[in-house]
């Protein structure tokens, strides 16, 4: 699954939209954020890992490796 679907997923159990994701992450890092970057670089699949790491620690959650079960 791609990190647009998994951040949607995210957005969509939790009853948010890019909009209040955006707010909160303009509160949090102190200077304006658009939905739409945030919407065009999912969209693209450029966000950066640094930018993933933000939005989900803004959502409350948080990146974990797992070695593969075989």
């Amino acid at each position: 699954m791609s990190i647009r679907k998994k951040i949607k997923n995210i957005l969509t159990n939790e009853d948010l939209t890019i909009k209040k994701l955006a707010e909160a992450l303009s509160e949090k890092k102190q200077k304006h954020i658009n939905p739409d970057t945030i919407s065009q670089k999912l969209i693209r699949d450029s966000i950066k890992y640094k930018d993933v790491e933000e939005i989900l620690d803004v959502l409350g959650y948080e990146i974990v490796f797992q070695k593969k079960k075989f």
